[in-house]
């Protein structure tokens, strides 16, 4: 069903609905991805990642409580088709060291997408005067600015252990 969206309210919702489907899929996707993953620090980092999907998830059906909707089902195709990149990528690894490294990439891009998903969510939120829903949406930020530092330390350790596997002489 198309809606139009007349409104910021009707924006952020909208908005919203598209994170709410990010983080289930996500959460999804990690059973078929994660038997690929060689590294048990990756493996365990990236689990960690996933399963915070479900305090985000509680939090965003708070934020719909504060503009007093339901959540419509919708689909983003933008994760769909990072999600679809991610299983190409990893089927194509001839190494598991490569596929760890590919995962942790996939991982980021979807991490930023999210990161500038929830910032705009945020300033929706702001400019409606929905103080508790910002606040809400604030913390979801800083859990996954915090989340791109570990990927990103963790993409660097993986390089790093992985260069003469991936790059020998």
């Amino acid at each position: 069903m198309k809606r139009n969206i007349k409104t910021l309210a009707d924006a952020l919702a909208y908005q919203l609905e598209g994170l709410v489907f990010v983080e289930n899929r996500i959460k999804k996707e990690y059973t078929t991805c994660n038997p690929q993953i060689a590294s048990n620090e990756v493996r365990s980092e990236i689990k960690k990642y996933m399963e915070s999907s479900e305090e985000k998830l509680l939090k965003l059906k708070r934020v719909f409580n504060y503009l007093l909707r339901e959540p419509v089902a919708s689909k983003n195709k933008v994760i769909n088709e990072m999600l679809a990149e991610t299983h190409h990528l990893l089927d194509y690894a001839t190494t598991s060291e490569l596929k760890d490294i590919l995962m942790i990439s996939c991982i980021q891009k979807i991490n930023a997408y999210k990161v500038a998903a929830y910032r705009i969510a945020y300033r929706f939120a702001v400019e409606l005067e929905l103080e508790t829903a910002g606040e809400l949406l604030y913390e979801v930020i800083q859990w996954e600015l915090q989340a791109n530092t570990v990927l990103a330390e963790l993409s660097t350790k993986e390089f790093n252990r992985a260069s003469s596997a991936i790059n020998p002489s």
